[in-house]
């Protein structure tokens, strides 16, 4: 399964936009990399192994700055930094909440 063909009460259950699931605080511009925290949400549902969790991470991370790219050059300036201190965010403190396993969940 992938990401888009989620139904929206899948998307619920699974995805809690930008910080850890059930953390009281979120980082900075959360509700503008939601969409893509959400997907990273969904590849850590998933799970499986380090390599798989290192992936989305990076997949977090050129999402972001994609997203980023569609700015004007002052904002670009303003949210790239943010780009790469979420990504340092999911690497450091973000294995506590990927799915390990000998195979990927499934919905």
């Amino acid at each position: 399964m992938r990401y888009k063909d989620l139904t929206e009460a899948q998307r619920l259950e699974v995805c809690n936009g930008c910080g850890g699931k059930g953390g009281l605080v979120k980082p900075p511009h959360h509700h503008f990399f939601k969409e893509e925290c959400n997907h990273h949400d969904f590849n850590y549902f998933l799970g499986f192994l380090e390599e798989h969790r290192k992936k989305a991470d990076k997949q977090l991370l050129e999402a972001m700055y994609k997203k980023v790219q569609t700015l004007s050059w002052y904002n670009r300036l303003r949210y790239y930094p943010w780009c790469k201190l979420y990504y340092i965010g999911v690497r450091t403190s973000g294995a506590k909440y990927f799915y390990y396993s000998d195979k990927e969940q499934s919905i």
